[in-house]
């Protein structure tokens, strides 16, 4: 008789859970790096990688659906546009962020890149 409620709670699929900090904060610096293309262009391209690195991120550790993380990265660009801050702080969270960026970046390429062929022994 337990087995069937047993093999039901298996096959629920986990709820999602809640943002976390540490991924809200992944948001909005995707966020802040979207909204500093419009000065930088040459952070286009990898911002763009980079999102979908973090959204795929925060999908997985979460379980939320990607129009709840894709609206967490438009409401936190909405927030963002509408400080009204000096731009000495403005730059020094794009810096900050583009830091995290190309750090995340470069670590997903090096995990990507496949190990040189082994030399052959004498």
């Amino acid at each position: 008789m337990l087995m069937f409620p047993t093999l039901l709670l298996m096959a629920t699929p986990n709820p999602p859970i809640p943002i976390s900090d540490e991924q809200m904060r992944d948001i909005g610096c995707v966020a802040t790096i979207a909204l500093a293309v419009g000065e930088r262009p040459d952070l286009a391209q990898p911002g763009k990688r980079w999102s979908g690195i973090v959204g795929q991120r925060v999908m997985d550790m979460s379980g939320q659906p990607r129009e709840v993380v894709a609206l967490a990265m438009t409401e936190a660009a909405k927030a963002q546009s509408a400080l009204q801050e000096p731009a000495e702080v403005r730059n020094d969270r794009i810096a900050r962020c583009q830091a995290i960026m190309y750090g995340e970046l470069a670590a997903a390429d090096a995990a990507s890149t496949p190990l040189p062929k082994p030399v052959p022994s004498k």
